[in-house]
């Protein structure tokens, strides 16, 4: 038996699950990277957001290079 393809609303509604699942997901790694940073004592420094934004890009960066690295040599 075939099966009936999705309305367009139901496609919708599906979307807004996903998209509310996504926030979910956002906000329980924020909140998870800001637990790590208490434990780091991060929350004692006198930073400002720019500075702390600025190192944070510098990890994820090299957190990615070596992400890329270890993709480029499985191939």
């Amino acid at each position: 038996m075939a099966r009936k393809p999705k309305s367009v609303i139901d496609i919708d509604k599906e979307i807004e699950v996903l998209k509310a699942q996504r926030v979910a997901s956002l906000e329980a790694r924020a909140d998870q990277i800001g637990k790590i940073a208490a434990k780091a004592d991060l929350t004692t420094l006198e930073i400002t957001d720019a500075e702390m934004l600025k190192e944070f890009l510098a990890i994820a960066d090299r957190f990615r290079r070596k992400t890329t690295a270890a993709d480029t040599s499985k191939t």
